[in-house]
């Protein structure tokens, strides 16, 4: 509630709204859009994209790299870093500025393109769902 009374959060209001408004009717941000839409049907029919997203194959062997000499001791490090990284963003005033100014971008003209971009694909159908 304290957020939302903010010079912060009212310049970020006026900002965005000020960003919809221009964009009204670009021809630049038709192009945005247009590029966007390309390059996500590129990068999903790709064969990297394609290979980093296929199902596991159920006879490959995992093996936990946690347990492993060589890169055991870097992962224990990074489990050991980020946690406490984590508890301290999510209590900054940092994080919540950052969730407005998403929120208010996430709504506008502007960010519906980018937010098309980099949002995840849908999980492929299984055997049994396209079964029924």
């Amino acid at each position: 509630m304290v957020w939302e009374q903010s010079r912060t959060a009212r310049a970020i209001r006026a900002v965005t709204t000020a960003a919809a408004q221009a964009s009204e009717g670009s021809v630049l941000l038709r192009a945005a859009e247009s590029l966007a839409a390309r390059t996500q049907a590129v990068v999903r029919h790709s064969y990297c994209y394609r290979w980093l997203t296929a199902e596991p194959d159920p006879d490959v062997i995992v093996i936990d790299l946690r347990e492993t000499r060589t890169v055991g001791p870097f992962v224990r490090l990074l489990e050991g870093v980020i946690d406490p990284i984590e508890r301290a963003w999510t209590d900054s005033r940092l994080a919540s500025a950052v969730a407005a100014v998403s929120a208010a971008l996430a709504g506008s003209r502007t960010g519906q393109p980018l937010a098309a971009v980099l949002e995840p694909p849908e999980p492929p159908a299984t055997d049994d769902e396209e079964n029924e």
